[in-house]
């Protein structure tokens, strides 16, 4: 076997389909962990959706895989809680069915039933639910670990410092942020998948800064 059979074996095998088994375990070898991002009620640490969105979507993009969600079953219950104006507090149960579909060929895909559950005084509730649903089985189908800091990982270190680059990216955030949560959307999204995912504990501040950037009057920031 000469070298240019071996070459064109090899452009076979790369240009062969892969089934979506095959794209989910490409995400699995590039993304192996994720940095619980957020505090919950001041009792928890917990990964948010947009840190995990911020970690796969481009290794999604890149294997073709498509993420579609059907609601198998819901219901709206009425708590019983109301807010000080008087807005009720409902809660929002569903079983969601998440399918990583295969781009090339739609009728290959994995689904993942997942039962989510959400409360809110106004129509927020199913979304939330949505989106915890999806986490949750992108977590699942990648088997992806999560911890508070790199210290909890299997033969993980001390937490690092950020790098220069990352240290860049992180003023050009806080610079964005100062323009409102919109100028700093642009600013997240035109970002690195890495450098989303290191920057993603300072999200949270950087929305707050926007936040009240946006509610400020002009030129009281």
């Amino acid at each position: 076997m000469n070298e240019e059979t071996d070459i064109t074996r090899g452009e076979q095998l790369e240009a062969a389909p892969r089934n979506i088994f095959q794209r989910l375990n490409a995400v699995q070898q590039a993304v192996e962990y994720v940095k619980k991002d957020t505090r919950v009620e001041g009792k928890y640490n917990a990964v948010t959706h947009d840190a995990v969105t911020a970690l796969v979507r481009p290794h999604f993009v890149k294997h073709g895989i498509v993420l579609n969600v059907n609601v198998l079953e819901s219901r709206v219950i009425e708590t019983g809680q109301k807010s000080s104006n008087g807005t009720p507090l409902i809660r929002y149960e569903a079983r969601f069915a998440v399918h990583f579909i295969n781009m090339d060929d739609p009728h290959n895909y994995a689904v993942f039933e997942i039962d989510a559950h959400a409360n809110d005084f106004g129509d927020k509730a199913p979304g939330k639910a949505l989106s915890y649903a999806v986490k949750g089985a992108v977590l699942k189908a990648l088997y992806l670990e999560t911890g508070e800091n790199d210290e909890g990982r299997a033969g993980g270190g001390e937490d690092r410092e950020l790098t220069e680059e990352e240290e860049l990216r992180l003023q050009e955030l806080r610079d964005a942020s100062l323009n409102g949560m919109k100028a700093l959307e642009v600013a997240w999204k035109s970002m690195s998948g890495k450098i989303r995912l290191a920057l993603a504990p300072q999200l949270a501040s950087l929305k707050e800064a926007a936040q009240k950037a946006q509610e400020a009057p002009n030129g009281s920031v």
